[in-house]
């Protein structure tokens, strides 16, 4: 009998024992109760198996590695082994809350917490000397160095909400609205429309809503006055000319007061627009151009007024530019798509979006 044909020989002792052997999930059957890592490999298919790391994975604790001629006890090691090959020539090395794992090949977030068994509510993070610990998300890599060993960690998973600026942080995905603006230190007293906005996209919520932050990437909680208060008076709305009706239902739903003007170039001007913080002001007017080719042609670049000016006393990048909109002037923010990526999908609501994020971007290191 050849040795690989006598490794796919089910184990009979005492009568038919029943071992459960996988190698990177798939059974396998063994006749010999103390075989190698030459052997287990056979057995799996797996030549010529020098081309292969054999990696014991045994129930509890790290992965291990085992060498060709290594021989592992089966019935000293239970019914139950777990063996991963990788084809590679090296082993390496790295630290799993103070535990040594063995590994081969590239090394994914999925693989740490599948072999580590992280359960879902923990988040690994890579340990790193003199800058902040990065988290590793499943499909991240990490470089595992020839000389040293990665240390990692797991830890609480905490999920991320910006608050008009104010990031917070949660240890569950299901928050209530009025306690995510509680932490964010916001009076709930005030009449707000609040709009929690993702990457699929923006809805109204209310203060006993719960909002879900499982979405990936940052969810955002933005909020908009719903009335005038402190006895100022309203400001008259100027019509001069009129929107698309998705455009103007966009407007009224994110609660901003707006009006169209025309000094012989089209705007969009948006009164009281809310600023995340990290500005020297609270609010500007903004002010959009609207193209006389709209929507076939694309909405670009925003204006405000005040020109705003960072904490520092910095002006934003490529922000110098003073434009005269209806007699004011207004600082100009060159911001653009990139060339020829306007599509039917875009519009003054998509516009919006690059505008938020252009500002906050200024205000979020």
């Amino acid at each position: 009998m050849t040795l690989e044909e006598e490794a796919r020989t089910p184990h009979l002792a005492g009568g038919t024992r029943h071992l459960s052997i996988h190698v990177n999930g798939a059974p396998i059957h063994l006749s010999d109760p103390t075989p190698t890592g030459e052997q287990i490999l056979i057995a799996a298919g797996l030549r010529p198996a020098p081309e292969f790391v054999l990696l014991w994975w045994p129930p509890t604790g790290p992965t291990r590695e085992m060498a060709l001629d290594e021989v592992i006890d089966i019935d000293q090691s239970g019914t139950h082994l777990d063996f991963l090959a990788i084809q590679d020539d090296r082993v390496f090395y790295f630290m799993l809350d103070d535990e040594r794992y063995a590994w081969a090949g590239p090394l994914t977030g999925a693989n740490i917490r599948r072999i580590g068994r992280v359960p879902d509510d923990q988040r690994v993070v890579l340990e790193r000397a003199n800058q902040p610990d990065l988290e590793v998300g499943r499909g991240d890599h990490v470089l595992l160095q020839h000389t040293g060993v990665e240390r990692l960690r797991t830890r609480r998973k905490l999920w991320k909400l910006d608050i008009q600026g104010e990031m917070t942080e949660w240890d569950h995905p299901n928050v209530v609205v009025r306690e995510a603006l509680m932490a964010a230190g916001k009076d709930v007293s005030r009449p707000y429309i609040i709009v929690f906005k993702t990457k699929s996209g923006d809805r109204q919520v209310d203060l006993d809503d719960i909002v879900n932050l499982d979405e990936p990437g940052i969810e955002r909680l933005w909020l908009r006055p719903k009335k005038v208060v402190n006895g100022d008076a309203p400001h008259p709305r100027q019509r001069d000319f009129s929107l698309l009706p998705k455009d103007a239902a966009f407007l009224d739903r994110m609660g901003y007061e707006w009006d169209t003007v025309n000094d012989g170039r089209r705007w969009i001007v948006v009164r009281n627009y809310p600023l995340p913080s990290g500005y020297q002001v609270a609010s500007c007017a903004l002010a959009v151009e609207m193209p006389s080719g709209y929507p076939t042609s694309e909405i670009d670049m925003f204006y405000c007024d005040p020109p705003l000016l960072l904490l520092t006393g910095r002006e934003p990048d490529r922000a110098n530019v003073r434009q005269t909109i209806d007699s004011r002037s207004y600082q100009r923010w060159s911001r653009h798509r990139e060339s020829g990526t306007w599509s039917s999908d875009d519009c003054v609501a998509t516009h919006f979006g690059l505008i938020e994020l252009a500002i906050g971007r200024e205000v979020a290191q």
